[in-house]
C-alpha cells in the first residue's frame, strides 16, 4: 500500500473499550523542526477477526486499493498478507481446533527431533502398518517414557499439555490400559520383522554402491544385548528372581535387544524368563529370528562374553551366521593360548597405537557342521589381545576390594555379604595372631590375566578390525545402562494383561535414544561433538526450544532457534523445524 514508492508504510492494531480490534496502516515524516520522526499519515484498513487472523477491509480503503477486492487478507507479522481460497480455509480450520488443554508455550525441540527421527528411519510407517492408527500413539508413548524419564502412564496427559507432539491428543488412563492390552507377540513380532527387512534392504543398497565403486563393506552388523527389568507384579508369567544387580528383592525379567549398527534401531527384542542368563537364552533368540522369517544370511552378530559358549559357537556355525563374539578366559584353552603367545602380546610390533592394544591372532580354530550327513569344516579366528591400562585398572579395583575387605575383618566392622562371599578367597587368618592377610597366591592368580581378553569370529581375519567392531557394540552398551539409570532402574509396573505394551513402548524408547547416540557418535570424526560429551546435557538443550501460540490460531510459533539448538539439529540429522507448526 503506497501513494509513492518513497513511502514506508506500517501496520499496527488497536483493541477498543468494546474488545474489537482494528488494522491501521502508516507512515512516518522526518520533522526538520521537532528533529523526530512524525505519523504523517495514518489509514484505517479493517477489523481483525482475533480468531483466525483475517482481515475485513473497510469500504474506504477497498475504494484506494481496488487489487484487495475478493481477497482473502489476513494479518501476518505485522503485514497484509494474500492468502488463497484452499489457505483461507485451511487457516480457519485450524481457528477450530480446540487446544484448550495444551498450554500457550510448549517445549519443543526435543519432542520434535525425536519425532523428525522416527519419520526418517520408517517407524511410524511401521507402527501404522501392523497397528493402525494407534501405532503413532504407541509413538507417542515412547516418546513420553523417554522424555519424562519413566514417570507414570497416567501423568501422560499433563506432560502432553506442556510439550509438542503433532496430531497429538489427551488419553486417560483406561485409553493407555486398552493401547497397551492391544499388544501381542505376534503384533511385536511383525514390527520387528519390518523393521530388520528395512534395514536389510538398505544395507544391501549400500553394499551395492561399495561393489560398483570397487570398495568392500563388511556385513550389516546386529549388536545383541540384554538388560533386566524389576517388577512389582505377581501376574507377569515370566517374572522370576535372578541374577539382579539391584533390587534383588524383586522379580524380573530379561529382555534381550538386537541393534543395528549403522543407525541404533532396534531390529528385533526377546523378553525372557528372569532367572535365565545370557548364554542359555542366545540359542533361542537365533531360533526365534529365524522362525519369524529374519533374513540373517549377510548379518554379522556381535556379542559380549555373556553369551560366550562353546554351544553357542556351534549353534551359529551350524545355522550359518556370520558371527564376532568376546570369549571367556575361563575356558583353559585360552588361557592357554595367552601363556603361548605372551611375548608377542608384549611386543610393541603387535601393537596398534591408535587402539593402544596388543593383538594377534592365536590361531585359525577348525569346527565343522553335519548337515544331511555332509560334514563340513569351518574356519574361526582366535584373536588374543593384551591392553595395559584396562589391566592396571582392573588390577587395581580388585585390590582395592581386597583391601576393604582386609580393613573390615582386622577392625572387627560390620561386614558386606557381598564383599565377603566375592573376594574372601584372597585373604586368611594368621592361625596365633588371628590377623588377616593377603593369600599371595590366589591374589597373584586373580591377577594373572588382568587386561587380557580374546575374540572369536568367522568373518573377519585381521584381529584390529576384529576390535574396532566390537569396541562399537560398546555404543549399545552404555545406551542401555544409562537408560536404565534415567528411568529409575526400569521397574516394571504393569499387569499381567499390559506388560506386553510396556515393554514395547518401552523398546520404542530405546531405540529413539540409541539412534540419538549413534547419530552423535558417527558425526564425532567430523567434530560435531554433543555439548560436554552428554547426551543427556543435549536432550536438556533440546528442550529450552519453546513453542507459543497466537491467540485464537490452532498452530504454534516456534522461537528463536540460538546456534546451540541448530548444531545439535545438524549432529542429529533433523531439518530446521518451520516457523509455524501446526498441532
Amino acid at each position: 500500500m503506497t501513494d509513492s514508492s518513497e513511502i514506508k508504510w506500517n501496520y499496527s492494531s488497536y483493541t477498543d473499550k468494546m474488545g474489537r480490534t482494528y488494522i491501521i496502516s502508516y507512515y512516518n515524516k522526518w520533522d526538520p523542526l521537532k528533529k523526530q520522526s512524525r505519523v504523517a499519515k495514518r489509514v484505517h484498513v479493517g477489523r481483525l477477526n482475533a480468531d483466525t487472523g483475517e482481515v475485513s477491509l473497510s469500504k474506504a480503503f477497498l475504494e484506494e486499493h481496488p487489487e484487495y477486492i475478493c481477497e482473502s487478507v489476513f494479518y501476518e507479522n505485522n503485514q497484509l498478507v494474500v492468502r488463497s481460497d484452499e489457505e483461507a480455509q485451511e487457516i480457519k480450520k485450524e481457528a477450530e481446533i480446540d487446544l484448550s488443554w495444551r498450554c500457550d508455550c510448549i517445549s519443543f525441540g526435543l519432542t520434535y527431533t525425536l519425532w523428525e527421527m522416527a519419520r526418517k528411519q520408517a517407524i511410524i510407517s511401521s507402527l501404522k502398518a501392523v497397528f493402525g492408527d494407534d501405532g503413532v500413539e504407541f509413538l507417542r508413548l515412547g516418546i513420553y517414557e523417554l522424555c519424562s524419564h519413566g514417570m507414570a502412564m497416567h501423568n501422560y496427559e499433563d506432560w502432553l499439555s506442556m510439550y509438542y507432539l503433532p496430531d497429538a491428543k489427551p488419553l486417560s488412563s483406561q485409553r493407555i490400559s486398552r493401547l497397551l492390552a492391544s499388544v501381542t507377540q505376534e503384533k511385536i513380532d511383525e514390527y520387528f520383522k519390518l523393521r530388520h527387512e528395512r534395514l536389510v534392504e538398505s544395507h544391501q543398497q549400500r553394499k551395492q554402491l561399495a561393489n560398483n565403486n570397487g570398495t568392500y563393506i563388511p556385513p550389516m552388523i546386529m549388536a545383541i544385548d540384554s538388560t533386566s527389568i524389576s517388577t512389582y507384579s505377581q501376574s507377569i508369567e515370566n517374572a522370576a528372581f535372578g541374577h539382579a544387580k539391584q533390587d534383588d528383592f524383586l522379580k524380573q525379567i530379561n529382555l534381550t535387544l538386537c541393534v543395528d549398527y549403522a543407525t541404533g534401531d532396534v531390529c528385533y527384542a526377546y523378553e525372557s524368563e528372569g532367572s535365565i542368563n545370557d548364554m542359555t537364552v542366545f540359542p533361542d533368540i537365533l531360533m526365534r529370528m529365524q522362525n519369524i522369517g529374519l533374513d540373517l544370511s549377510d548379518v554379522l552378530i556381535t556379542t559380549d562374553r555373556g553369551y560366550s559358549s562353546v554351544m553357542n559357537v556351534q549353534k551359529q556355525i551350524n545355522c550359518k551366521l556370520k558371527f564376532l563374539t568376546g570369549v571367556k578366559l575361563s575356558e583353559d584353552s585360552i588361557k592357554a593360548k595367552i601363556n603361548r603367545y605372551k611375548d608377542s602380546l608384549n611386543n610393541p610390533l603387535f601393537m596398534k597405537g591408535a587402539l593402544a592394544v596388543y593383538a594377534r591372532t592365536g590361531e585359525i580354530e577348525k569346527w565343522s557342521s553335519t548337515v544331511d550327513g555332509i560334514t563340513v569344516d569351518h574356519d574361526v579366528y582366535l584373536h588374543l589381545y593384551h591392553d595395559g591400562a584396562l589391566g592396571e585398572r582392573q588390577t587395581i579395583s580388585f585390590m582395592c576390594e581386597v583391601q576393604r575387605l582386609l580393613d573390615i575383618k582386622n577392625n572387627n566392622l560390620k561386614m558386606d555379604n557381598n564383599l565377603w562371599r566375592n573376594y574372601s578367597r584372597f585373604i586368611e587368618q594368621d592361625k596365633q595372631s588371628k590377623v588377616w592377610h593377603l593369600n599371595a597366591d590366589a591374589v597373584q592368580k586373580a591377577c594373572r590375566y588382568n587386561g587380557y581378553f580374546a575374540i572369536r569370529t568367522n568373518e573377519v581375519s585381521d584381529p584390529f578390525d576384529s576390535l574396532v567392531i566390537y569396541r562399537e557394540r560398546n555404543i549399545v552398551e552404555t545406551a542401555f545402562k544409562q537408560f536404565k539409570v534415567l528411568n529409575d532402574g526400569e521397574r516394571l509396573n504393569a499387569t499381567g494383561s499390559s506388560y506386553k505394551g510396556k515393554i514395547f513402548i518401552h523398546l520404542l524408547a530405546q531405540t529413539l535414544r540409541m539412534m540419538l547416540s549413534v547419530s552423535a557418535a558417527a558425526h564425532k570424526a567430523e567434530g560435531k561433538v554433543l555439548p560436554g560429551e552428554s547426551l543427556e546435557k543435549a536432550m536438556l538443550q533440546l528442550k529450552k526450544l519453546q513453542a507459543t501460540k497466537p491467540a485464537g490460531r490452532g498452530i504454534y510459533i516456534t522461537k528463536e532457534i540460538p546456534k546451540k539448538t541448530r548444531d545439535l539439529f545438524e549432529l542429529f540429522c533433523v531439518p530446521f523445524p518451520k516457523k509455524q507448526i501446526k498441532n
